[in-house]
């Protein structure tokens, strides 16, 4: 009797921590963009441009997360599209339940999501990747969301395998896309104004002209830069002149063709009033690829007592907090090592004085 007690009790351990769970991990069809969601025909995809693969990803049953390490997501480009080179794969936007990685295999590029964290129920997100076209011709993207049980002790069973494929066929011509604007942003100090834009698939593009409307309707042209098919432009102009002085400003890149045609960028809001001075700066910003950290300066002032510094995205999801003591010094390092490309907000707090002064900053 003592030896039967004591096997059922090394045994509920492994019984405790074992358990069975049924889910739905779906698909729904993916989409082929332009980088900044605009439509293209996936029949006329042009070859060398980047364009944007959406893939919806889902787990359709309403009470069952998908527990950590029981799926994978794997897309197939097919064999005529390769993943952008210039593309971060730590970048994706369900980068916080998969970990993406690429490999080339079989004639193709394969993206291979692991599912790190719990997919909760009634989950739909879509995955974004900016691809290439490199080979004319026809293919086809092929994804799979697959249940695999490879890192976990518990098994999810799948209530409906027949939503868990997807496919779209493309083709490969030797169109041409319109220049992309990628992101576009903005530094005003004083009178003076810095725009930068980034662009993709800049080709035949003439020239790009900043506009500013101070009425909301009409557009000025006050600077002009020639294309030189950079991957980023600025424009630095005295744009608050006495003919702006309004409370709000309109600013637009235009891109113009060498065949005359064009289109605009998103529009931004800037002030158009002269600031008496700006307390404080970054630089650099943007910060380079490969540099871990910028510098926060005071214009006209020393930073002297405990500041809580703190990052954000551009929704305004806190990424991390940091708390500085400073002793009469014009500027510091802030520290942005293991953070991805991308727009923040740089928030910081004095507890001396109980001011805020949120600042953008521009990972590249």
């Amino acid at each position: 009797m003592k030896k039967l007690f004591l096997l059922l009790f090394i045994a509920l351990p492994f019984f405790a921590i074992s358990q069975s769970i049924t889910a739905d991990p779906a698909l729904e069809p993916m989409r082929i963009t332009t980088v900044v969601s605009g439509t293209i025909l996936v029949t006329q995809l042009p070859i060398n441009g980047i364009i944007k693969l959406k893939v919806p990803i889902l787990n359709k049953n309403t009470i069952n997360a998908l527990p950590a390490g029981t799926c994978k997501v794997k897309i197939g480009l097919g064999s005529k599209i390769i993943l952008n080179p210039l593309f971060n794969l730590n970048t994706v936007n369900t980068s916080n339940y998969f970990t993406w990685s690429a490999i080339s295999s079989g004639g193709q590029v394969q993206i291979t999501g692991d599912l790190i964290a719990e997919l909760p129920a009634n989950f739909n997100d879509t995955a974004y990747f900016n691809v290439k076209g490199i080979i004319l011709g026809n293919s086809t993207i092929t994804t799979n969301f697959l249940v695999t049980n490879h890192n976990t002790n518990t098994t999810l069973s799948d209530e409906n395998g027949a939503n868990n494929i997807a496919s779209i066929a493309y083709t490969i011509t030797n169109a041409t896309l319109p220049v992309t604007f990628t992101n576009i942003f903005t530094e005003k100090k004083d009178c003076s104004l810095k725009v930068y834009f980034d662009t993709e698939n800049e080709i035949n593009v003439s020239r790009y002209e900043l506009e500013i409307s101070k009425d909301f309707n009409n557009f000025e042209k006050i600077a002009t830069v020639q294309a030189n098919n950079f991957k980023r432009y600025t424009f630095q102009t005295l744009a608050v002149a006495e003919a702006y002085q309004v409370p709000i400003l309109l600013v637009r890149v235009k891109s113009i063709d060498m065949d005359g045609k064009f289109q605009y960028s998103e529009i931004k809001k800037i002030s158009g009033v002269c600031d008496s001075k700006t307390a404080l700066s970054l630089y650099p910003n943007p910060v380079p690829k490969y540099s871990s950290s910028f510098y926060v300066q005071k214009e006209n002032d020393l930073f002297n007592g405990t500041y809580l510094v703190s990052l954000l995205d551009m929704s305004g999801k806190l990424i991390k907090t940091t708390e500085i003591k400073l002793v009469n010094v014009v500027r510091f390092n802030y520290d942005i090592s293991n953070i991805s490309a991308g727009q923040y907000l740089l928030k910081i707090f004095s507890e001396n004085s109980k001011t805020v002064e949120i600042l953008k900053v521009l990972k590249q």
